[in-house]
């Protein structure tokens, strides 16, 4: 930690020498900006009683990545991602991507990943799959740091990351084109185009990334689109239309202690969805009829002293709902919003299609009624909500929410915030495999939060700090009883931790932002570290652009703690970038990471690669 901070404190001496003298300009990506989730209608971060993280699209483009939970993991305190490679998590055995939020996991579907407001999960196993959430294709991502079910259901147990897709602004037409190449064979690349005449909307794109991998056995290649369509139909009414596909192939070349041969996997996902919008002076909302599916073709592999598989596992999931709901402004400072969502989920797997099927269509749906409901009162503002949950295989579970703001003066917020959680088990849990249990119950879990927000020199310097107490029950884990291993609501848990943010427009040309997380875990869990910081700073001198970051992890467990005592990681990845404006909107650059070359692991027995350097261009252009 000491090496940590000895770092950060000479990456800020650098940039301060650096900055200029002129008054800063203004930012969106800040902690002021506005958001959705946790809400449904869009309101500033300072109104929502919730903690949530906001990363914008101007961070997610400089980050040079094609997915986005590198860049998330990096911005949003408390949020850890493993990986195994240069780029590419996979699935299935060896697979990365197992994103943590305050020692929540989102591979057992406790934290949802939404996009637009919609779940995205394999609905089999329940976890979400990383490789799917492009950065071409986001406008910006909202993270709810604490249980949001009472908006978003089961998987919101510990949380939610709602990606929100890009849309053009105004008339005329934006290209933006993204290419670059460097160590281990690694391409990357996105066109993305964005489109408005009059009412008429349209945004496209499509990325790609390939690596031969660090390790033998590591190729990753992939490629994804979206084509997104709105029309405004009157000054309420609009339409839209999106459909996006990713194709990704992975292989796996497991522990270093016991290499696997013919690991691969095939993933095809796509997502399609319809939604009618209003908004009025006093009114607000939306219907959208969404699906999303996947076809998974595995192979698990083998060591060299056994044979190859005999047959591949085959898995087909898909997830339909419609989402609905409507906010009135009934009086003045009051916002009522009614909702309803319809979910309907299932697939199939197996590998020899005879005698080892899995899951044979299986099927299960969920309806759910939500109310909330926000009041203010000068510096006071209150906020109460409930959902009402059926599901085919549980009944009925009550989700209330309750928080509160204060703004005691200006430009300082406190906010409280008590929810619960709860998630269904997953298809995985109730019907696959020897510890199959069809009795389950659902698990739960309730989130207390006490924030404090700070802003200075009109909004150039922003701080905000929470304090986070969550306890969960019915905790799904393997446990033996009379000799026999089975899933049972066996699990209790009580986290406690602290998270910090902070953003400073320190001059017109140099910016910093920073965060920083403690968890104090009750019960030990894998992929959720103790300590995790992030300081990065921006330097814009002219045509020159110089961006510096560093991410300390602390006390993060890498191993199967069913299988031995707690193996534990500290690491510093320091990463640095480099460009030159040649005209305006196009660029050159050069980035790097893992600059002080750590040896280090996420996964037990999956080394991460050294220096990793990437260069490319990247070009911007808009036409009337």
């Amino acid at each position: 930690m000491k090496r940590f901070f000895l770092l950060a404190g000479s990456l800020v001496l650098c940039t301060v020498l650096w900055a200029s003298n002129e008054d800063p300009a203004g930012r969106t990506d800040t902690l002021r900006t506005s958001v959705v989730t946790g809400t449904r209608v869009s309101m500033l971060r300072d109104q929502v009683p919730a903690p949530i993280s906001v990363v914008g699209r101007e961070t997610i483009a400089h980050a040079d990545e094609n997915v986005l939970m590198p860049t998330l993991m990096e911005q949003v305190p408390g949020l850890f991602v493993t990986s195994r490679g240069v780029t590419g998590y996979g699935v299935s055995n060896g697979a990365a991507g197992a994103i943590s939020l305050r020692g929540f996991g989102a591979g057992s579907g406790r934290v949802a990943i939404l996009i637009d407001g919609h779940p995205q999960f394999e609905s089999i196993y329940g976890h979400p799959v990383a490789d799917e959430y492009l950065a071409a294709n986001a406008a910006r991502v909202e993270v709810s740091r604490g249980a949001a079910s009472v908006l978003y259901g089961s998987n919101a147990m510990g949380g939610a990351i709602n990606i929100i897709t890009r849309q053009p602004v105004r008339d005329g037409n934006e290209l933006d084109i993204r290419l670059m190449g460097g160590s281990y064979g690694t391409w990357r690349g996105h066109i993305t185009d964005l489109y408005k005449k009059g009412r008429f909307s349209m945004t496209a794109s499509v990325s790609a990334d390939r690596t031969a991998g660090h390790r033998a056995n590591s190729a990753f290649n992939s490629i994804g689109g979206m084509l997104n369509a709105g029309y405004q139909l009157s000054n309420v009414w609009k339409a839209t239309a999106r459909v996006s596909l990713s194709d990704a192939y992975s292989q796996n070349p497991g522990p270093v202690s016991a290499p696997v041969l013919d690991g691969t996997a095939h993933t095809l996902r796509g997502m399609a969805g319809i939604a009618l919008e209003n908004k009025g002076e006093r009114f607000s909302g939306a219907i959208d009829l969404f699906f999303n599916g996947g076809n998974h073709i595995i192979n698990d592999g083998h060591t060299a002293d056994k044979p190859a598989q005999e047959y591949l596992f085959h898995g087909t999931d898909f997830t339909a709902g419609l989402t609905a709901y409507e906010t009135i402004d009934t009086w003045e400072g009051n916002a009522l919003t009614a909702g309803l969502d319809l979910l309907y989920y299932g697939g199939n797997a197996y590998r020899n299609p005879v005698t080892e099927i899995y899951a044979d269509h299986k099927c299960l749906n969920e309806q759910a009624l939500y109310l909330l409901d926000k009041q203010s009162f000068g510096p006071f503002s209150f906020s109460a909500g409930v959902r009402l949950d059926r599901h085919s295989a549980y009944g009925l579970e009550w989700i209330p929410q309750f928080g509160a703001t204060w703004t005691p003066a200006t430009g300082t917020t406190v906010k409280l915030s008590a929810s619960k959680g709860f998630r269904m088990p997953n298809m995985r849990e109730l019907y696959m495999y020897a510890v199959a249990n069809k009795a389950l119950l659902p698990e739960k879990a309730w989130s207390y939060d006490l924030t404090v927000g700070q802003h200075f020199l009109d909004g150039r310097l922003n701080l905000e700090a929470s304090a986070f107490y969550t306890k969960g029950s019915n905790i799904i884990e393997v446990n033996v009883v009379d000799g026999i291993r089975q899933n049972r609501n066996v699990g209790a848990f009580a986290n406690a931790g602290a998270e910090f943010a902070a953003d400073w427009k320190a001059a017109r040309n140099l910016s910093f932002n920073a965060n920083y997380s403690f968890l104090h875990m009750g019960k030990l869990y894998a992929g959720a570290p103790v300590h995790k910081a992030w300081l990065g700073g921006s330097w814009t001198p002219g045509r020159f652009a110089v961006t510096l970051g560093a991410m300390y992890i602390g006390g993060l467990i890498i191993n199967d703690l069913s299988k031995g005592d707690p193996v534990t990681e500290d690491y510093i990845d320091l990463k640095a970038r480099i460009s030159y404006r040649i005209t305006k909107g196009l660029e050159i650059f050069v980035r790097g990471a893992n600059l002080l070359n750590q040896d280090y692991e996420t996964m037990q027995g999956f080394p991460e690669p050294g220096i990793t350097v990437l260069g490319g261009l990247s070009w911007s252009v808009a036409a009337k």
